[in-house]
Protein backbone atom coordinates (compact mmCIF):
# COMPACT_ATOMS: atom_id res chain seq x y z
CA UNK A 1 0.00 0.00 0.00
CA UNK A 2 1.65 3.59 -0.65
CA UNK A 3 1.70 6.18 1.58
CA UNK A 4 -1.24 8.55 2.44
CA UNK A 5 -2.88 10.69 0.13
CA UNK A 6 -4.97 14.09 1.05
CA UNK A 7 -6.85 16.00 -1.56
CA UNK A 8 -5.36 19.45 -2.45
CA UNK A 9 -8.48 21.15 -1.69
CA UNK A 10 -6.52 21.04 1.94
CA UNK A 11 -3.72 23.32 0.49
CA UNK A 12 -6.02 25.40 -2.37
CA UNK A 13 -7.66 26.88 0.56
CA UNK A 14 -5.45 27.78 2.19
CA UNK A 15 -3.96 29.90 -0.87
CA UNK A 16 -5.20 33.22 -0.41
CA UNK A 17 -3.58 33.21 3.30
CA UNK A 18 -0.23 31.97 1.64
CA UNK A 19 -0.04 34.30 -1.02
CA UNK A 20 -0.57 37.37 1.63
CA UNK A 21 2.14 36.36 3.62
CA UNK A 22 4.58 34.56 1.02
CA UNK A 23 6.10 36.06 -2.32
CA UNK A 24 5.59 33.84 -5.23
CA UNK A 25 9.35 33.00 -5.43
CA UNK A 26 9.62 31.62 -2.24
CA UNK A 27 6.38 29.75 -1.85
CA UNK A 28 7.68 27.95 -4.94
CA UNK A 29 10.58 27.36 -3.26
CA UNK A 30 9.03 26.06 -0.21
CA UNK A 31 6.54 23.81 -2.25
CA UNK A 32 9.95 22.57 -4.01
CA UNK A 33 11.85 21.91 -0.58
CA UNK A 34 8.54 19.11 -0.01
CA UNK A 35 8.34 17.71 -3.39
CA UNK A 36 5.16 19.03 -4.43
CA UNK A 37 4.00 20.25 -7.91
CA UNK A 38 4.31 24.08 -8.23
CA UNK A 39 0.74 23.80 -8.94
CA UNK A 40 -1.07 21.84 -6.13
CA UNK A 41 -2.28 25.42 -4.75
CA UNK A 42 -4.08 26.62 -7.56
CA UNK A 43 -6.73 23.25 -8.06
CA UNK A 44 -8.99 21.75 -5.33
CA UNK A 45 -9.55 18.55 -7.47
CA UNK A 46 -6.24 16.49 -7.27
CA UNK A 47 -4.53 14.24 -4.63
CA UNK A 48 -0.55 14.27 -3.36
CA UNK A 49 1.02 12.49 -0.93
CA UNK A 50 -0.25 13.42 2.64
CA UNK A 51 3.14 13.69 4.54
CA UNK A 52 4.45 16.01 2.15
CA UNK A 53 1.51 18.09 2.63
CA UNK A 54 2.27 18.35 6.53
CA UNK A 55 6.01 18.91 6.00
CA UNK A 56 4.55 21.99 3.83
CA UNK A 57 2.83 23.03 6.74
CA UNK A 58 5.36 23.38 8.80
CA UNK A 59 7.93 24.66 6.00
CA UNK A 60 5.15 27.88 6.24
CA UNK A 61 5.78 28.11 9.35
CA UNK A 62 9.20 27.90 9.81
CA UNK A 63 9.40 30.76 6.74
CA UNK A 64 6.88 33.18 8.20
CA UNK A 65 8.42 32.59 11.89
CA UNK A 66 4.90 31.51 13.54
CA UNK A 67 5.55 28.76 16.59
CA UNK A 68 2.38 26.79 14.62
CA UNK A 69 0.93 26.94 11.27
CA UNK A 70 -2.22 27.35 12.89
CA UNK A 71 -1.15 30.96 13.75
CA UNK A 72 -0.57 31.61 10.20
CA UNK A 73 -2.94 29.77 8.13
CA UNK A 74 -5.76 28.64 10.51
CA UNK A 75 -8.39 32.27 9.94
CA UNK A 76 -7.84 30.57 6.33
CA UNK A 77 -8.69 26.80 7.01
CA UNK A 78 -12.45 26.40 6.01
CA UNK A 79 -14.61 23.61 4.15
CA UNK A 80 -15.92 27.00 2.32
CA UNK A 81 -13.13 26.85 0.31
CA UNK A 82 -13.60 22.59 -0.69
CA UNK A 83 -15.68 23.61 -3.18
CA UNK A 84 -18.18 20.55 -3.93
CA UNK A 85 -16.97 18.40 -1.13
CA UNK A 86 -17.59 21.41 1.36
CA UNK A 87 -21.16 22.70 -0.23
CA UNK A 88 -22.45 18.84 0.17
CA UNK A 89 -21.72 18.32 3.79
CA UNK A 90 -23.18 22.11 4.87
CA UNK A 91 -26.07 21.13 3.19
CA UNK A 92 -27.06 18.92 5.82
CA UNK A 93 -30.58 19.91 7.83
CA UNK A 94 -28.49 20.06 11.32
CA UNK A 95 -24.93 19.96 12.74
CA UNK A 96 -24.96 16.87 13.52
CA UNK A 97 -26.05 15.38 10.05
CA UNK A 98 -23.10 17.83 8.55
CA UNK A 99 -20.65 16.03 10.68
CA UNK A 100 -21.97 12.65 9.76
CA UNK A 101 -21.57 13.47 5.72
CA UNK A 102 -17.74 14.28 6.34
CA UNK A 103 -17.57 11.08 7.82
CA UNK A 104 -18.61 9.05 5.51
CA UNK A 105 -16.98 11.36 2.87
CA UNK A 106 -13.40 11.59 4.14
CA UNK A 107 -12.57 8.58 1.40
CA UNK A 108 -13.13 11.97 -0.82
CA UNK A 109 -10.71 14.00 0.58
CA UNK A 110 -8.05 11.97 2.44
CA UNK A 111 -6.45 8.01 2.37
CA UNK A 112 -6.34 7.02 6.03
CA UNK A 113 -7.64 9.72 7.89
CA UNK A 114 -11.24 9.44 9.40
CA UNK A 115 -13.89 11.00 12.00
CA UNK A 116 -15.82 9.60 14.73
CA UNK A 117 -19.13 11.18 16.21
CA UNK A 118 -19.15 10.29 19.86
CA UNK A 119 -23.18 11.52 21.60
CA UNK A 120 -21.75 11.39 25.48
CA UNK A 121 -24.19 12.53 28.83
CA UNK A 122 -24.30 16.26 28.10
CA UNK A 123 -21.62 16.68 24.83
CA UNK A 124 -21.36 15.69 21.22
CA UNK A 125 -17.75 14.89 20.30
CA UNK A 126 -16.04 14.84 17.22
CA UNK A 127 -13.13 13.08 17.21
CA UNK A 128 -10.11 12.96 14.19
CA UNK A 129 -8.44 10.07 13.82
CA UNK A 130 -4.88 11.03 11.86
CA UNK A 131 -3.20 8.18 10.41
CA UNK A 132 0.57 9.88 10.04
CA UNK A 133 -0.04 11.67 13.83
CA UNK A 134 3.91 10.52 14.64
CA UNK A 135 6.06 11.99 11.72
CA UNK A 136 7.45 14.99 11.85
CA UNK A 137 5.34 18.61 12.01
CA UNK A 138 2.14 16.56 12.60
CA UNK A 139 1.96 19.50 15.81
CA UNK A 140 1.34 21.67 12.39
CA UNK A 141 -1.50 19.68 10.88
CA UNK A 142 -3.45 18.68 13.73
CA UNK A 143 -5.08 22.15 15.13
CA UNK A 144 -5.65 23.47 11.03
CA UNK A 145 -7.47 19.59 10.71
CA UNK A 146 -9.80 21.33 13.81
CA UNK A 147 -10.12 24.16 12.24
CA UNK A 148 -11.42 22.78 9.47
CA UNK A 149 -14.08 20.76 11.81
CA UNK A 150 -15.18 23.88 13.59
CA UNK A 151 -15.63 25.74 10.00
CA UNK A 152 -18.17 23.09 9.52
CA UNK A 153 -20.27 24.09 12.30
CA UNK A 154 -20.32 28.10 11.09
CA UNK A 155 -23.54 27.81 8.89
CA UNK A 156 -24.84 26.35 12.15
CA UNK A 157 -24.60 27.76 15.20
CA UNK A 158 -21.04 30.23 13.89
CA UNK A 159 -18.78 30.02 17.05
CA UNK A 160 -21.25 29.30 20.08
CA UNK A 161 -21.56 24.99 21.81
CA UNK A 162 -18.05 25.00 21.40
CA UNK A 163 -17.04 23.13 25.08
CA UNK A 164 -13.30 22.29 24.45
CA UNK A 165 -10.59 20.95 21.83
CA UNK A 166 -8.32 18.35 23.04
CA UNK A 167 -4.69 17.84 20.99
CA UNK A 168 -2.81 14.77 20.90
CA UNK A 169 0.29 17.51 21.16
CA UNK A 170 2.97 18.28 23.88
CA UNK A 171 1.68 21.23 25.88
CA UNK A 172 3.52 24.29 24.46
CA UNK A 173 4.36 27.44 25.96
CA UNK A 174 1.68 29.58 24.55
CA UNK A 175 -1.61 27.59 25.56
CA UNK A 176 -3.17 31.39 25.57
CA UNK A 177 -2.66 32.10 21.70
CA UNK A 178 -4.35 28.48 21.05
CA UNK A 179 -7.88 29.43 23.43
CA UNK A 180 -7.72 32.92 21.94
CA UNK A 181 -7.93 31.10 18.30
CA UNK A 182 -9.99 28.38 19.35
CA UNK A 183 -12.14 30.49 21.87
CA UNK A 184 -12.45 27.60 23.95
CA UNK A 185 -10.71 25.38 26.54
CA UNK A 186 -7.69 24.16 25.30
CA UNK A 187 -6.09 20.63 26.33
CA UNK A 188 -2.81 19.38 25.35
CA UNK A 189 -1.44 15.64 25.91
CA UNK A 190 -4.71 14.10 25.44
CA UNK A 191 -4.93 10.30 23.57
CA UNK A 192 -7.72 12.11 21.48
CA UNK A 193 -7.49 14.75 18.46
CA UNK A 194 -11.43 16.43 19.15
CA UNK A 195 -13.24 19.13 19.47
CA UNK A 196 -16.07 18.61 22.43
CA UNK A 197 -19.44 20.47 21.82
CA UNK A 198 -22.60 20.70 24.00
CA UNK A 199 -25.07 18.35 23.25
CA UNK A 200 -27.27 20.47 21.54
CA UNK A 201 -24.84 21.36 18.66
CA UNK A 202 -25.49 17.98 17.49
CA UNK A 203 -29.58 19.68 16.39
CA UNK A 204 -28.95 23.24 15.84
CA UNK A 205 -30.13 23.41 12.28
CA UNK A 206 -29.27 25.95 9.03
CA UNK A 207 -29.34 29.32 9.89
CA UNK A 208 -29.99 29.74 5.82
CA UNK A 209 -31.03 27.97 3.36
CA UNK A 210 -28.70 26.68 0.63
CA UNK A 211 -29.47 28.04 -2.95
CA UNK A 212 -28.54 24.70 -4.88
CA UNK A 213 -28.16 20.81 -4.08
CA UNK A 214 -25.09 19.09 -4.37
CA UNK A 215 -25.35 15.12 -5.04
CA UNK A 216 -22.63 12.25 -3.73
CA UNK A 217 -22.37 11.55 -7.57
CA UNK A 218 -21.35 15.35 -8.25
CA UNK A 219 -18.67 15.31 -5.09
CA UNK A 220 -17.23 11.88 -6.32
CA UNK A 221 -16.63 13.13 -10.15
CA UNK A 222 -14.96 16.54 -8.87
CA UNK A 223 -12.58 14.60 -6.77
CA UNK A 224 -11.70 12.12 -9.28
CA UNK A 225 -12.91 9.25 -6.97
CA UNK A 226 -11.47 8.47 -3.57
CA UNK A 227 -8.33 9.60 -2.07
CA UNK A 228 -5.57 6.56 -3.32
CA UNK A 229 -5.06 3.51 -1.40
CA UNK A 230 -3.44 1.17 -3.79
CA UNK A 231 -0.55 1.78 -6.08
CA UNK A 232 -1.85 2.78 -9.25
CA UNK A 233 -4.16 4.97 -8.32
CA UNK A 234 -1.51 6.48 -6.63
CA UNK A 235 0.47 6.91 -9.67
CA UNK A 236 -1.96 8.81 -11.84
CA UNK A 237 -2.93 10.84 -9.00
CA UNK A 238 0.91 11.89 -8.89
CA UNK A 239 0.28 12.13 -12.81
CA UNK A 240 -2.17 14.16 -12.44
CA UNK A 241 -1.16 16.58 -10.33
CA UNK A 242 1.47 17.55 -12.21
CA UNK A 243 0.01 17.03 -15.62
CA UNK A 244 1.26 20.39 -17.31
CA UNK A 245 4.62 19.90 -16.77
CA UNK A 246 7.05 17.03 -18.13
CA UNK A 247 6.04 14.16 -15.74
CA UNK A 248 9.00 12.03 -15.03
CA UNK A 249 8.49 7.93 -13.34
CA UNK A 250 11.99 9.32 -10.94
CA UNK A 251 9.92 11.85 -9.83
CA UNK A 252 7.38 9.74 -9.12
CA UNK A 253 8.81 7.18 -7.32
CA UNK A 254 10.54 9.59 -5.41
CA UNK A 255 7.48 10.93 -3.82
CA UNK A 256 6.00 7.07 -3.62
CA UNK A 257 9.83 6.23 -1.41
CA UNK A 258 11.02 3.65 -4.35
CA UNK A 259 12.98 3.57 -7.00
CA UNK A 260 12.26 4.06 -10.43
CA UNK A 261 12.64 0.15 -11.36
CA UNK A 262 10.66 -1.00 -8.27
CA UNK A 263 8.01 1.42 -9.78
CA UNK A 264 8.38 -0.12 -13.06
CA UNK A 265 8.31 -3.81 -11.72
CA UNK A 266 5.16 -3.21 -9.62
CA UNK A 267 3.57 -1.76 -12.59
CA UNK A 268 4.29 -4.15 -14.83
CA UNK A 269 2.63 -6.77 -12.02
CA UNK A 270 -0.36 -4.54 -12.25
CA UNK A 271 -1.03 -5.41 -15.68
CA UNK A 272 0.26 -1.59 -16.31
CA UNK A 273 2.78 0.45 -18.23
CA UNK A 274 3.71 4.24 -16.93
CA UNK A 275 3.66 5.21 -20.04
CA UNK A 276 0.81 4.62 -21.39
CA UNK A 277 -0.78 5.24 -17.48
CA UNK A 278 0.23 8.53 -18.15
CA UNK A 279 -1.35 8.97 -21.42
CA UNK A 280 -4.29 7.61 -20.28
CA UNK A 281 -4.46 10.28 -17.53
CA UNK A 282 -4.25 13.29 -20.09
CA UNK A 283 -6.85 11.93 -22.04
CA UNK A 284 -9.10 11.45 -19.42
CA UNK A 285 -8.43 15.52 -18.15
CA UNK A 286 -8.86 16.34 -22.10
CA UNK A 287 -11.76 14.50 -21.93
CA UNK A 288 -13.66 16.50 -19.35
CA UNK A 289 -12.48 19.74 -20.11
CA UNK A 290 -13.27 19.12 -23.87
CA UNK A 291 -17.06 18.26 -21.70
CA UNK A 292 -17.43 20.71 -19.09
CA UNK A 293 -15.48 23.89 -20.57
CA UNK A 294 -15.07 26.10 -23.62
CA UNK A 295 -11.15 25.92 -24.00
CA UNK A 296 -10.09 26.04 -27.07
CA UNK A 297 -8.06 22.71 -28.13
CA UNK A 298 -4.88 24.41 -28.02
CA UNK A 299 -5.67 25.81 -24.20
CA UNK A 300 -6.69 22.24 -23.44
CA UNK A 301 -4.02 20.51 -25.33
CA UNK A 302 -1.12 22.09 -23.06
CA UNK A 303 -3.03 21.65 -19.91
CA UNK A 304 -2.78 18.10 -19.67
CA UNK A 305 0.80 17.85 -21.38
CA UNK A 306 0.61 18.34 -25.10
CA UNK A 307 2.96 20.55 -27.05
CA UNK A 308 0.89 20.72 -29.52
CA UNK A 309 -2.98 20.00 -30.46
CA UNK A 310 -2.19 17.33 -33.11
CA UNK A 311 -0.11 15.30 -30.54
CA UNK A 312 -3.85 14.94 -28.01
CA UNK A 313 -5.83 14.11 -31.22
CA UNK A 314 -3.78 11.10 -31.98
CA UNK A 315 -3.88 9.72 -28.59
CA UNK A 316 -7.42 10.70 -27.65
CA UNK A 317 -8.55 8.67 -31.07
CA UNK A 318 -6.27 5.64 -29.97
CA UNK A 319 -7.52 5.61 -26.69
CA UNK A 320 -11.32 6.74 -27.74
CA UNK A 321 -11.93 6.20 -30.77
CA UNK A 322 -13.17 9.51 -31.36
CA UNK A 323 -11.55 12.71 -32.08
CA UNK A 324 -11.60 15.17 -29.27
CA UNK A 325 -13.87 17.22 -31.75
CA UNK A 326 -16.37 14.70 -31.93
CA UNK A 327 -16.61 14.30 -28.40
CA UNK A 328 -17.04 18.35 -28.11
CA UNK A 329 -19.87 18.02 -30.25
CA UNK A 330 -21.56 15.44 -29.08
CA UNK A 331 -21.51 16.94 -25.52
CA UNK A 332 -22.94 20.02 -26.74
CA UNK A 333 -25.73 18.14 -28.18
CA UNK A 334 -26.11 15.90 -25.48
CA UNK A 335 -25.56 13.07 -27.41
CA UNK A 336 -23.32 10.01 -25.60
CA UNK A 337 -21.06 10.24 -28.39
CA UNK A 338 -20.46 6.37 -28.06
CA UNK A 339 -20.01 6.04 -24.45
CA UNK A 340 -17.32 8.81 -23.66
CA UNK A 341 -19.39 11.53 -21.91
Amino acid sequence: MPKPFISTRALHGLEHGLRLQIGPASLRKLLDSVDLPAGVLETPRFYVPQAHAIAFLGAVAGHVGYSNALFALGDYASVKSYGLFGEFVTEAKTFGAAMGATRDLMAFHVSNDRLSLRHEANSFRVNYHAALQNIPQYEHYAPLALAVVLSIAEPYFGRGYRRSVTLNLPKPSNVTDFEYFFGCDVRFDQPELSVVFDQAAATATRRFQTSRVVTLGEVARDAFGAAPRRLVPAVEALVRADIEGAVNIDDIARRLDMSERTLRRRLDDSGTHFRELVRRTRVDLARELLTQTDLDMNEIAQRVGYSHPSHLGRAFRELTGISPSDLRYAARNKVAGNGYL
